[in-house]
């Protein structure tokens, strides 16, 4: 009988953005265990349910993965494919891009990225290599859309380094880590209970955080900014903001204060459904406790529809003016630093010509994110993801004005669950000449290309994770790959990104500009300030912490990296973007809201949010029949029981969700967690267990919200070009007998 062989490696989880570090047991190059790593001091052995139970191997091991390069064989959409090798596809797919380039100019291929399962940044460096400007993809309505905003405001990013673990108090504003970052609520929870901090949770649902909440605000789905208004204006009146900091530092607190007085409590509580009292209580407890941290809001309204710059620079005001930046226990303040050469790596910006970076979609429409807006905060963020705007792009793939778009290339993402309007962005990918998906299964979106290629799980690929919750905790974790290609008896051809990006810059003749054929090049490039190779840090170096230095702003000669050298209140570098964007936040009722439209509303009465987050899924991940899927097998909405009784709706129920774009169906499930005036719709749901080809598409018009979401340009943010997700109108009924 043969011998057994047998290893533990480390490695950092990708299966959401916390990076946990763990160690997987292999068995014959496959891999049986993988179980929390004890000595890593970010999660301390900790994993959650997306590893516990042997999960994992549903994803790692799923019988359905891709497992070599297809190409299509029949119409589009048809379900028809041919196998071929990767040389095979790599030559193919830069001849057609080169021969689309050559007729239409280097802007018409698009690149589409969706959340951290890869190395995301490594498309900037090709797209700018061919001499594309069009990035896009989810960070408009999530974490990009912080990216630009803060540094306008104080020239580097915070709200990802929330110092949580020694803030006297929380503010979870738009964030339920409990159903997606569950080491964080672990830690946190924990923590606050032993040191007797306090915890505020501003939520349209009572999740599971607000349930430990000292304070809860059950806030008007789309409303955020009219609170954070009216926070802001409840401590100036009260003069609760810190004088020292707001006199030295902040640049506009004359202009702010005019804003906010338009914002009185009794006008916001009527916007936001919050009683007056709480609204007051909420702005006392953050300006008073001290240290306090507002950490970033995923979903929380705040980065979506027609408000979304308000709010997002709302709450970096109000940061601010509480003189909570920078502080032990409150949002420290990440400038361009040093962790190896990962933070500024070379994307090859300066190659693309500033003709180029004119055309790209949205610049002129919604600079905030385009070329246009990074341009101008590139010394607070050198490290920029410009990314041009995805309802614009879509349209441009349909009309060809003001210039074709004729490829696109996703990684990371699934388009068609991933943006509003599912039936534009089906119309937009069926019109493109070249389709090029990397992933790791057939998904809507693959079933329209014209190549699927097998892309590399976080345990088949080099990395770098960036536990980046605790701020005095581990900075940088590396490892090697966990999986060689076709150990342990695996038939799968993956592809790491590295490689992917790689191959077709070698035979596109721009090669050279990368680190060398393999991921591993890149990594050694990325620690060569430390004077080791990427290798021997895995092996020696193991976890890297970065001490953070906080109130940076009390060094002799210190500025902030904004035009006035200050935390920009009034925001001078908004002012430079031309007419028409206002330099302070403010509150505009969405075109939907009876407010606004009171006819539209009447046909749609229901408050609708969707992106609530839920486990043990990740977007769209995880919906393959199996482990994953036994614990969550069907699509549901949340409905008040008073509401559900007036519709005739039991538990269980499945319904029709309407809206004037169009009507999916889910499961109804009463709560009391919703305000009977809101539904909470769960996003991203699509049947692998359907049929592929169209119409079904694997289902993705059945329980899809974002088939019944609008991009239409009214309801898109002024200068991020935001779409809105929460806030939305709608009417519920049950389905008929015979319609589920």
């Amino acid at each position: 009988m043969a011998e057994t062989t047998r290893e533990v490696k480390r490695a950092s989880c990708f299966l959401c953005h916390l990076n946990c570090g763990v160690l997987c047991t292999k068995e014959n190059g496959r891999i049986v265990k993988i179980e929390g790593d004890p000595d890593n001091p970010h999660n301390e052995g900790y994993v959650c349910a997306r590893l516990e139970q042997d999960c994992w191997k549903d994803f790692e091991y799923n019988p359905n993965r891709l497992k070599k390069p297809l190409k299509r064989a029949g119409e589009r959409g048809e379900g028809k494919w041919e196998e071929i090798s990767w040389d095979q596809a790599f030559d193919e797919m830069a001849q057609r891009l080169a021969a689309l380039r050559d007729e239409y100019g280097a802007e018409t291929l698009c690149f589409l990225e969706g959340t951290y399962r890869t190395q995301s940044n490594l498309h900037y460096k090709f797209t700018n290599l061919f001499g594309s400007p069009n990035t896009g993809g989810n960070g408009t309505i999530c974490y990009s859309s912080d990216m630009w905003l803060e540094p306008c405001t104080y020239g580097g990013f915070c709200s990802d380094k929330s110092d949580w673990k020694r803030a006297d108090l929380v503010v979870l504003w738009g964030r339920n880590p409990a159903a997606s970052e569950l080491l964080n609520w672990q830690w946190t929870l924990k923590n606050m209970k032993e040191r007797g901090a306090k915890l505020i949770v501003i939520d349209p649902r009572y999740c599971e955080v607000a349930q430990h909440a000292d304070l809860f605000l059950q806030i008007r789905p789309g409303t955020d900014a009219a609170l954070a208004l009216g926070m802001i204006n409840v401590i100036i009146e009260e003069d609760l903001y810190d004088h020292e900091f707001v006199d030295a530092w902040c640049h506009g607190f004359d202009e702010l204060k005019v804003r906010a007085a338009e914002y009185p409590v009794d006008k916001v509580a009527e916007i936001t459904w919050i009683p007056a009292d709480k609204i007051r209580q909420a702005a006392r407890m953050y300006a008073t406790t001290k240290p306090a941290c507002l950490p970033w809001g995923e979903k929380g309204g705040d980065g979506c529809g027609i408000n979304a710059t308000s709010a997002i620079r709302a709450k970096a005001i109000l940061r601010s003016i509480t003189g909570n930046i920078d502080k032990v226990g409150g949002d420290q303040l990440t400038m361009p630093g040093d962790r190896g050469n990962t933070e500024d790596m070379n994307f090859s910006h300066d190659a693309l010509p500033q003709e180029q970076r004119d055309k790209m979609v949205g610049n002129d429409v919604y600079p905030g994110l385009t070329f246009k807006g990074w341009d101008i905060i590139s010394e607070a963020y050198p490290r920029f993801y410009p990314y041009s705007n995805a309802p614009l792009l879509f349209r441009q793939m349909v009309s060809g004005d003001p210039y074709p778009i004729k490829a696109c290339i996703v990684q990371a993402d699934n388009p068609m669950l991933a943006f509003s309007n599912t039936r534009l962005v089906h119309e937009a990918l069926k019109s493109l000449d070249l389709l090029i998906v990397h992933d790791y299964f057939m998904t809507p979106t693959a079933a329209l290309a014209d190549y699927v290629l097998p892309a590399a799980t976080w345990l088949e690929r080099c990395s770098i994770g960036y536990p980046t919750m605790d701020v005095e905790q581990v900075s940088m974790a590396g490892s090697m790959p966990v999986v060689e290609r076709f150990e342990g008896g695996t038939d799968i051809d993956f592809r790491d990104d590295y490689e992917f990006w790689y191959g077709l810059s070698e035979r596109l003749g721009f090669a050279d500009k990368w680190w060398g054929p393999s991921y591993e090049d890149m990594m050694n490039d990325q620690v060569a300030p430390f004077g080791m190779k990427f290798r021997d840090f895995c092996e020696k170096v193991k976890y890297l912490k970065v001490p953070n230095e906080p109130e940076k702003y009390k060094k002799e000669g210190f500025r902030f990296l904004t035009p006035t050298g200050k935390v920009e209140l009034y925001s001078t570098i908004i002012e430079k973007l031309g007419e028409g964007f206002d330099q302070l936040p403010s509150f505009e009722y969405p075109p939907n809201f009876p407010e606004a439209d009171p006819d539209y509303a009447a046909e749609y009465p229901l408050c609708m949010i969707t992106g609530a987050r839920f486990m043990p899924f990740y977007h769209t991940e995880h919906r393959q029949p199996g482990a994953y899927r036994d614990l969550h097998p069907d699509p549901i909405f949340d409905i008040h029981p008073d509401t559900a009784m007036a519709l005739n709706i039991a538990p269980g129920d499945w319904c029709w969700i309407e809206t004037h774009k169009g009507r999916i169906r889910q499961r109804a499930r009463t709560t009391t967690i919703v305000d009977p005036r809101v539904i909470s719709v769960q996003h991203d749901w699509w049947f692998p267990e359907k049929p592929e080809a169209e119409p079904s598409l694997f289902g993705v018009y059945e329980s899809n919200v974002n088939v019944i979401l609008d991009d239409d340009p009214k309801y898109l943010d002024p200068l991020m070009g935001s779409w809105p997700l929460t806030g939305a109108s709608a009417k519920v009924y049950k389905c008929e007998e015979g319609e589920a």
